[in-house]
Parts: structure tokens; sequence; C-alpha cells
């Protein structure tokens, strides 16, 4: 049996999940959804795009129960009233989030407090500009204004979006409560509007190419984050070793991922509000 990783210290292990992956794999892993699951995932009509989703929660439960150290199909959770997931008893300790764009998810997983992790595809054609005056602080605008080149635009406003999500579903919040929080560079960021009072710690991550990702921890210290690779069997999880596809050669391969690592990748183009 695979070893189970120790709890993040003081820190939060992030899972690269790659989804479109062959269809042995993702028979192997949709067994292990609940019965509401599976109802979501019948409900797309786009076949991709159920696929994409039955991957992503299959292999967060095969993740997640090898930090519970129980069977995938057993691992249960309840969810807060605007969704987010937590679960209840002799697991309460551990926290987790998922966040699934294009062919892509990540899962953050956190011992010592809430969690929010959000992957963003980078897409041209909204009005980014537009949106940002209308629904973010004027620095935000401003920011996105500046860029003459409308990719880059578009670039910056959606990593502005990715760090707003993540610090509110650390929070169990609507994204829409989110959008006034200053988040024009990482680290902390202080609650407004109907989050005031909260706080939260928050980095860029690596992220594919074309993507941006960010992640929110509350507490004071955010402290190391580990980053894995997810794979079918669980033989081929490894720590460090690929990293997220995008991220720059160099340094210690080997190693932890460290909490000083941004995304390879220029922020450019916004999803819309949502």
């Amino acid at each position: 049996m695979h070893a189970r990783p120790d709890p993040p210290p003081a820190g939060a292990d992030i899972w690269h999940i790659g989804l479109d992956v062959d269809t042995d794999t993702v028979d192997v892993v949709a067994a292990l959804l609940d019965a509401d699951e599976r109802r979501r995932a019948g409900d797309l009509r786009d076949p991709v795009a159920a696929h994409r989703f039955v991957v992503a929660h299959g292999a967060a439960r095969t993740v997640l129960a090898r930090y519970l150290g129980a069977p995938g199909d057993a691992v249960h959770w309840a969810r807060g009233p605007n969704g987010k997931p937590f679960f209840e008893g002799q697991w309460s300790r551990w926290q987790w989030s998922l966040s699934r764009s294009g062919g892509h998810a990540l899962l953050a997983v956190r011992w010592t407090g809430p969690v929010g992790v959000d992957l963003e595809r980078v897409r041209d054609g909204p009005p980014t500009v537009a949106l940002a005056t209308r629904f973010l602080p004027a620095e935000e605008a401003a920011a996105v204004a500046r860029h003459s080149d409308p990719h880059a635009r578009s670039a910056a406003y959606h990593r502005l979006l990715s760090r707003k999500e993540a610090c509110v579903k650390a929070s169990g919040g609507r994204f829409l409560e989110g959008l006034r929080l200053r988040v024009l560079m990482p680290g902390t960021v202080e609650g407004t509007g109907p989050l005031a009072g909260q706080r939260w710690l928050l980095r860029d991550l690596p992220a594919p190419p074309g993507y941006v990702a960010a992640l929110a921890t509350t507490g004071d210290r955010l402290g190391r984050l580990r980053l894995f690779e997810w794979g079918w069997p669980p033989e081929r999880w490894r720590e460090g070793a690929a990293v997220l596809p995008g991220q720059p050669p160099g340094g210690d391969r080997a190693g932890p991922y460290r909490s000083e690592h941004v995304s390879p990748v220029p922020s450019r183009g916004p999803r819309g509000i949502r």
C-alpha cells in the first residue's frame, strides 16, 4: 500500500490533477464517486466536461483517502451554506479545496486551518477594462487598464479574480462578496464589506501554460507548500519532481515546493464575472 504523506506542517499540500486521462483511469476513479457527484456528472451535456468532472472528483477522493487512511468511496463530507466542503467528526481538522478549469484541476490540503485554491483558464475576449472598472477597486481597475496589449489586460484581470476567489473559498463565502477585496499584490488581505473582520494570506501558485492560480489560507503564517503531481496508479504520485506544467527549470527539483515560487505563466484573460 502506498505510504501516506505526512500532514503539511503549518503549510499546505497542492496537487495538480491532469483531467484528460485514458478511459481505464476514468472507470477506476469514477467508481469512487458518491450519488451526488454521479448525478452532477450526468447533468453535464458535454461529454468532455463530464469526463473531466469525474476525474477531478475521483482523483480528489484518492488523494484525500490517502491522508485520512480510508477507502476513497468511504470519504464523506458536509457542505456549508455556500457549498464549501468540510469534514465532520474524526477528520474535522483536515481542510481542503478543489478547483478545476479546462483540462486541469488543483487540490489543496491543509492540516492547520481553512484553505482555498483557485485555478483559472485565461481567455481573451471579454471587455476586461469595463468589467474591472465596474466590479473591482479603483487601483486594480487602473492596473488592468495600464496594459496596452489586450492579452495582457485579460491576464491581469484573471489573476485578480483568481486571488479573490481563493480568499472567498477559504472562508466559505460567495464569490460576489469578494469582488471588492484588495488583492493587487499577494500577501496579507483584509476583508471588506460582507467579509469584514476576516484576513487571509495569499500566494500565487505555479499553473499550467495558459492558466493562473492562487492559494489563500487563514492564520498568521502560511508555512511550507509542497507540490505533488497526481497520477494513476498511486505509485506515480511524486513530490516536486514534475511540478506543474510550465514551471521553469532549475532549482532543487526533488525538494519541497516553497511559497516564494510564483506562477511562471503570464497572467492573462478573464473568465468574466460569475
